[in-house]
């Protein structure tokens, strides 16, 4: 059907102007013109990566019942077996659910869609196949892959492997439970603001954000393409770095893999943590002591302790430990809320462009357009509530939960804004930059406090939001500025404190978490770090490994 009058009016009451009478039939036939080449586009086969069915089919694909999925970890399950040669031969791995795996469900971890199944593999999914990885299934991830938690899945929450009721981290929630429980040896998570690296230091596994487009996030549901990262989540370091290994470099279709090197020139992530001393294996290596890193207003005592005292190991490994700032790190929550919440917002109502790399527009063709029913079934968190301050004036709890209202209302009373967080971004990684020219790595807690219980059921927004303050003050600046960062487990806390104390929580031991954060295309040596730190600590028992 060709525009109508009514199609001009509905878009000129959209961008605030009125067509002079006269022009109407003038902008109806351009608008005609506009049509007709949109329609021809669609009526075109698009253009996307085959995928080898006959040598990597699918089977077994199915949901889990509740019996088979205690965690609610599994989104789905699958069998597509690898080449029977290859350095992940054997090894089983999960993929959060934002990941496309040709005819497995993509569930994104919402209601909103129920029927999205790609017909592509992405980029990373072919690459573990052919070094001879098991990819055994669809791990949940939270409504939209929007939030720190874990309870805003339509699978419901998912559960903490180290304490029930209590979170285990988003937005890769399930990759987090599975792999911290033992269901699985491994995994690859995805990460916008922390969403690797939260549930990994609250389920006591290994995370890694690599550097902003070392690996293709070709064939992934996108948030925010400035801060898109996927990467690997696994029990210890070296198979961190073995996943790493396996799906990292550029692969000629994703744009932000500028500067990334080909599969083929990849540095040796596996040697990074196998080929160490025994004795001093970080000798020459110096570790900055990030100030502000321990300057959260969530900062609990026992991730502090726990935290510093892991710290303070690294000398005994022939590292030099110094403490170094960047003053405009605490800073970054604010520059790191106007981007994500902004951005993730247009490309959740199908504006996002000026990417050269793959569109998968069937999702979009299911998610558009958006209804009072497809708003009623997304979480606060991604549907987003506009407070009165003067009633609750702890703006920080309000920082993970206003994005599609916070999108609209930025871009329309500030139109600059974003541009403005872009360009601080940009300060903030020189900041880093030049402090990491004085060091090797930067370390800092992972996440401030441990994981808190999961909000109750039907709670509402400002509740559920209070339950993720302050989880990303440390990770979500990292997206921006495109450092590579690794969490690690090194010790033991109490729970998350909240507002309501439950007395059953006093011998509840949670995990913490250790950030540490390299130059750009420097994971080995965060990787080297981690790995040396792991191989003479046991963070289990707080001791050196081997003692008694």
């Amino acid at each position: 059907m060709p525009p109508t009058t009514h199609d001009l009016s509905e878009i000129e009451r959209r961008l605030g102007f009125s067509t002079k009478s006269e022009d109407v039939q003038d902008y109806l036939q351009l608008l005609a013109s506009t049509d007709a080449a949109i329609q021809d586009v669609l009526s075109m086969s698009d253009c996307t990566p085959l995928v080898d069915l006959q040598r990597f089919p699918r089977s077994d694909i199915h949901i889990p019942t509740d019996e088979d999925n205690p965690h609610q970890g599994w989104a789905c399950k699958v069998t597509v077996n690898g080449t029977s040669e290859g350095i992940l031969k054997g090894r089983k791995i999960c993929l959060k659910d934002t990941i496309c795996l040709a005819k497995a469900p993509c569930h994104f971890g919402t209601a909103v869609i129920e029927d999205f199944v790609p017909d592509i593999d992405a980029t990373v999914v072919t690459r573990i196949l052919e070094k001879g990885g098991i990819i055994v299934g669809k791990a949940t991830c939270e409504d939209l892959s929007h939030g720190a938690a874990s309870f805003t899945s339509q699978n419901g929450p998912v559960q903490n492997p180290y304490a029930h009721g209590f979170s285990a981290g988003g937005s890769s929630s399930g990759c987090g439970a599975l792999i911290g429980s033992g269901e699985v040896e491994m995994g690859v998570g995805g990460d916008q603001g922390g969403s690797i690296r939260i549930p990994a230091a609250l389920c006591g596994i290994v995370g890694l954000k690599p550097t902003f487009g070392l690996v293709p996030y070709t064939g992934v549901l996108s948030s925010e393409a400035a801060l898109d990262h996927i990467g690997p989540m696994a029990r210890t370091v070296p198979d961190t770095a073995l996943i790493l290994q396996s799906i990292a470099g550029y692969d000629g279709i994703d744009d932000r893999q500028l500067g990334a090197p080909a599969p083929d020139n990849l540095p040796s992530y596996i040697a990074a943590t196998t080929n160490l001393s025994p004795l001093n294996p970080l000798i020459g290596i110096k570790i900055g002591v990030l100030k502000e890193g321990f300057s959260s207003s969530y900062l609990a005592p026992d991730v502090e302790t726990v935290v510093r005292a892991a710290i303070d190991r690294f000398t005994s490994l022939g590292a030099t430990v110094i403490d170094v700032s960047v003053p405009d790190h605490p800073k970054a929550t604010s520059v790191m809320h106007v981007v994500n919440k902004l951005g993730s917002s247009q490309a959740r109502l199908g504006r996002a462009n000026s990417r050269r790399g793959l569109y998968i527009n069937d999702f979009l063709d299911k998610l558009l357009p958006w209804d009072q029913e497809k708003w009623d079934k997304v979480h606060s968190f991604v549907r987003g509530y506009i407070f009165d301050l003067s009633i609750e004036p702890d703006f920080s709890c309000l920082l993970l939960i206003r994005t599609a209202i916070s999108g609209e209302y930025g871009f329309t009373k500030y139109p600059s804004a974003y541009g403005r967080a872009m360009n601080l971004v940009r300060k903030l990684k020189d900041d880093y930059d030049a402090v990491l020219r004085d060091v090797d790595v930067l370390v800092m807690p992972t996440v401030p406090v441990t994981a808190r219980r999961h909000a109750p059921p039907g709670a509402g927004p400002l509740v559920c939001a209070k339950t993720t303050a302050g989880l990303v003050d440390n990770t979500a600046v990292f997206n921006g500025t495109g450092h590579p960062a690794l969490s690690i487990p090194v010790g033991f806390g109490s729970p998350g404190v909240q507002d309501i104390l439950h007395p059953e929580d006093e011998g509840i031991r949670l995990p913490v978490g250790m950030q540490i954060v390299g130059p750009w295309f420097q994971e080995e040596i965060c990787l080297r770090v981690g790995a040396a730190w792991e191989a003479a600590w046991d963070w289990k028992a707080g001791d050196v490994k081997g003692s008694v």
